[in-house]
């Protein structure tokens, strides 16, 4: 009896492992943040995080440099996610989700140079009507009361 209690063991390790096989887990997703760019958020206590990791996808549609370093980016929102943008993204952001890499740009305001220093962004900046996907914080800027993804942790340009 007991060579065909290990018979059937093996068996059932053999069709699980058969089965599972160069399958991803179902119903995950893999949305990789990078926590440690919010040590060069400047003035990071002004941003509400609603979640902590977002992934988005959208055209961009602006792009302007900020004095604290970092790059806004105007990004009109593909379908179906309208309801990431509040009212002061329709009226002061034409209809945008902000989005801001950290640490772009020469930082010339000068109680922002020490987010900075000693940093360099590696996210990949798109151009203006560049198709992607976007993968960061999503917060609301209670300063100005519009939503954005800030800090970015990675921009991938989408080939559509």
């Amino acid at each position: 009896m007991k060579n065909h209690s290990w018979a059937l063991i093996i068996l059932l390790f053999v069709t699980l492992t058969l089965d599972s096989c160069g399958q991803a887990p179902k119903n995950t997703t893999v949305i990789d943040c990078d926590d440690a760019l919010w040590e060069h958020v400047y003035h990071a206590n002004r941003l509400k995080v609603i979640e902590p990791c977002k992934h988005v996808t959208g055209v961009i549609y602006k792009e302007k440099r900020e004095k604290d370093g970092d790059l806004h980016i105007c990004l009109k929102l593909d379908a179906g996610q309208e309801n990431l943008l509040n009212a002061f993204n329709i009226d002061k952001q034409h209809g945008c989700l902000v989005l801001e890499p950290v640490c772009v740009n020469e930082v010339t305001q000068k109680d922002a140079i020490g987010s900075c220093n000693d940093y360099v962004n590696r996210v990949v900046i798109p151009k203006v009507g560049e198709h992607v996907e976007v993968v960061g914080s999503y917060v609301e800027d209670e300063q100005h009361g519009w939503r954005e993804i800030h800090p970015v942790t990675r921009i991938k340009i989408l080939n559509d």
